[in-house]
């Protein structure tokens, strides 16, 4: 579980530093702007979206259950796992709310790479929540799969 949890951090990080060396062999500020004003209201949204989600594979595990006759237990990983994912959105929006109001201070605007960091560190919170949204994804595929 932490094993998973520092991976998708770390995979996070790696392309949050890509999209913002990307950006500035471009010289654009888009990305930076656009999570500046949104990265908020997505986190929000992908955790009522996973949340929503979630319940649906979770009416389909119960039906499973009931249809097999096998104890409940046998999805116990899987409740931990939704319950992980939960957690990390939550974390990642507590984060990006402590990281956007720092963002505007002198101590991250007036150091290149201090400011650097920073939209690395903003980028990679968007990165991770998109891959919360594609593990919640392929979970509605596996468990419509299952016979």
């Amino acid at each position: 579980m932490i094993k998973q949890v520092l991976t998708n951090s770390l995979i996070s990080l790696g392309a949050g530093y890509a999209c913002q060396f990307i950006q500035s062999m471009g010289q654009s500020h888009y990305l930076n702007d656009f999570l500046k004003g949104n990265l908020i209201t997505l986190l929000v949204a992908l955790l009522a979206i996973n949340s929503a989600t979630m319940g649906i594979v979770l009416t389909k595990v119960r039906d499973l259950i009931d249809k097999k006759g096998e104890g409940a237990d046998c999805f116990a990983s899987t409740k931990k796992e939704m319950l992980l994912s939960i957690k990390e959105q939550l974390a990642l929006i507590v984060l990006s709310v402590l990281l956007l109001t720092v963002g505007g201070s002198e101590l991250v605007t007036k150091d290149i790479n201090m400011s650097s960091g920073y939209w690395v560190l903003v980028t990679g919170i968007f990165v991770y929540a998109m891959i919360i949204l594609y593990d919640t994804a392929k979970s509605v595929i596996i468990i419509i799969d299952h016979e």
